[in-house]
């Protein structure tokens, strides 16, 4: 069960990729006004629902402490994953985040006592290694995988998610699954106002007075997210969580699948050309992540 809420979550922030690209080119000037946007979607729904469902009587300071050290560290990998664009090709970024889930498994098993099979490690590096491929442009070279300037921003990005998702199946172990993923995210919109300067407020409220941007924002970058997160942290809970990060590392293959679809539309995300090579790599980045996928599942 775990396998495949997880491979939900991976499909669905493969949509909200799509969206963000289309809201970034189309509709929003900029990253920071997105995640204003972000900060102010969990400012409402978040405060609003704790307020209905208060807290749980297990929930010790420690299990808190927990899920908003997994939001805050979350909230930190997506910041540096930021700064890493700004120095960096998106797709090569992207590439180099997807190692996460080697960190997680590092830090499961050694604080954890999660305990993982030679075939489980060699399904999980099928699965980074294949979402690391499937996020490239093209064929990938060696000049293209040695170390840049936004290398180190990153692998740090890559570890701080990873750190995220550790936190979290730790408060899940004396919280329900709503509210950890409502107190991470609480931590979420700490970092995420950050951002909040005041011309990127005057700038996402001119955006907002367009009925599209606005439609488009409620429901790309509010309701699919919201049940996206859930599906992720439902997964943690029930699963190793070494092995759920390696299934929800999958989304650049469905980012890649949503992309070419949309490609003979006017919804078009993407300027990757279309060449055999490119194409018969990708399609080996895809069997090797279809291929680990299921042996994580069935093993």
């Amino acid at each position: 069960m775990w396998a495949l809420l997880a491979l939900m979550s991976a499909a669905g922030f493969g949509v909200v990729s799509a969206v963000d690209k289309r809201v970034l080119t189309r509709h929003l000037p900029g990253v920071s006004e997105l995640v204003l946007w972000g900060a102010l979607t969990i400012a409402v729904y978040v405060p609003a629902a704790l307020a209905v469902t208060g807290l749980p009587p297990g929930a010790t300071w420690e299990l808190l402490a927990a899920a908003l050290g997994s939001g805050l560290s979350l909230g930190a990998g997506l910041a540096l994953t930021f700064a890493g664009l700004r120095r960096e090709d998106a797709a090569r970024a992207l590439a180099v985040v997807q190692i996460y889930p080697v960190f997680v498994a590092l830090l499961a098993v050694a604080l954890l006592g999660e305990r993982l099979s030679v075939l489980q490690w060699a399904a999980m590096s099928l699965v980074v290694m294949g979402a690391i491929l499937v996020s490239l442009k093209g064929a990938p070279s060696l000049a293209g995988l040695l170390p840049r300037g936004g290398t180190p921003y990153l692998v740090l990005a890559g570890f701080f998610t990873a750190l995220a998702y550790l936190l979290a199946k730790l408060a899940l172990a004396g919280l329900p699954v709503w509210h950890t993923f409502a107190v991470q995210q609480l931590g979420v919109m700490a970092v995420f106002l950050l951002f909040a300067r005041p011309k990127v407020w005057r700038r996402l409220g001119a955006a907002l007075r367009r009925r599209n941007t606005l439609l488009l924002l409620l429901l790309g970058e509010g309701v699919i997210p919201i049940a996206c997160a859930v599906l992720g942290i439902t997964a943690t809970s029930l699963g190793p969580v070494s092995l759920v990060t390696a299934v929800l590392a999958t989304r650049p293959l469905f980012v890649f699948v949503v992309s070419m679809a949309l490609r003979p539309t006017p919804w078009n995300i993407t300027d990757e050309p279309v060449t055999r090579l490119g194409m018969a790599l990708k399609a080996v980045s895809i069997g090797m992540i279809v291929l680990g996928v299921a042996a994580l599942a069935l093993l």
